[in-house]
């Protein structure tokens, strides 16, 4: 199974987001994608005012139904769920 990890703030996820994940999936060949917001981004500090961890996983959930992929995107909360800083290598 060729599983993808997509992470990031998506604060908030956009197209952008979405064109990326979708290249990569079929670029790939992915059986899955895994979508991780990160609560707490190591290389830079949330404005502001932006959307708690919480909506921003609700964002991406929404944003991911649009690739189109069904059971094949999933948003996880893990790096949610993590106090601190939010490291790919502690998620892996």
């Amino acid at each position: 199974m060729r599983v993808g990890i997509y992470g990031g703030t998506f604060n908030p996820p956009h197209w952008g987001h979405l064109t990326a994940a979708a290249a990569a999936f079929r670029a790939l060949d992915l059986d899955e994608l895994l979508v991780l917001p990160a609560a707490v981004p190591p290389h830079k500090s949330l404005p502001e005012g932006s959307a708690s961890v919480e909506n921003r996983l609700e964002m991406a959930r929404l944003a991911v139904g649009y690739l189109g992929l069904k059971d094949q995107a999933k948003v996880l909360d893990l790096e949610a769920r993590r106090q601190g800083k939010s490291y790919t290598s502690d998620t892996l």
